[in-house]
């Protein structure tokens, strides 16, 4: 390895730890600024993208699970929703510290920065038929979680597990908005979301067997108002949508 390769390789490790020994030519002050400099920077991306998280934990706890992640894990982009990414994939490392709905949490606060920051074409409304072909868009998210993620905050931390079924999805002001649904329409939705382009026929048809105590006819009903709203909302399309760069 070259001189000057040991050297950055001095510098990162004094920079995620600093009681690693300081690079050759450096000062403890002058390494000090470096120090903060970067990891103040990540934290403030952690902290914009889990404000909700964030804020239920005790700032010397959070403060050392953010050191932690910044000592502990390979970062590869500097890029903000990158870091975010790689901080909810790290965090089931360290589940034992947090509330047992802290890993749904965490993925639902990063669905919506996600989806808030995500590129894709402009489309418009349209009417829904019992034939059309339907497609998720890609500004649409299912999320399905044992705690009700969306109404946790400082005065509301459920004790017991609770089953819930979220839709979230970017509207046509920008503005990531969230729908509850209940277990059949998420089976749906979910459906919808792997099996793209088939009818509500189809879709309803491959359902049955795993929803006992419906029929067709009770399945297609309680759907057809409701995707009549999604097609509206843009949340499903009758032909396929992409993401942009």
């Amino acid at each position: 390895m070259l001189d000057f390769q040991r050297e950055q390789l001095a510098f990162i490790r004094r920079i995620k730890e600093p009681t690693a020994p300081l690079p050759s030519g450096m000062t403890i002050e002058r390494m000090a600024v470096y120090q903060e400099l970067f990891f103040n920077n990540l934290q403030n991306f952690v902290n914009s993208a889990f404000p909700v998280l964030h804020s239920l934990l005790p700032a010397e706890q959070w403060q050392s699970l953010t050191r932690q992640f910044f000592q502990e894990h390979r970062l590869d982009s500097p890029y903000f929703l990158a870091i975010s990414a790689e901080f909810l994939q790290w965090l089931p490392t360290v589940s034992q510290q947090l509330p047992d709905f802290a890993l749904e949490l965490a993925h639902y606060e990063w669905l919506e920065l996600s989806l808030a920051t995500a590129h894709a074409d402009a489309v418009l409304p349209w009417q829904f038929q019992a034939d059309s072909s339907l497609y998720l868009s890609p500004l649409a998210h299912l999320g399905c979680y044992q705690y009700p993620v969306h109404c946790i905050s400082a005065e509301f931390q459920p004790q017991q597990c609770q089953p819930t079924f979220i839709l979230l999805y970017r509207d046509e002001q920008d503005s990531v908005r969230f729908i509850e649904l209940n277990a059949a329409m998420a089976a749906l939705m979910q459906l919808v979301g792997t099996e793209p382009g088939a009818t509500l026929a189809d879709y309803v048809a491959w359902l049955l067997p795993y929803l006992p105590g419906w029929t067709a006819e009770q399945l297609t009903d309680a759907a057809m108002p409701l995707l009549q709203d999604f097609a509206r909302k843009t949340i499903l399309h009758n032909n396929p949508i992409h993401l942009t760069d």
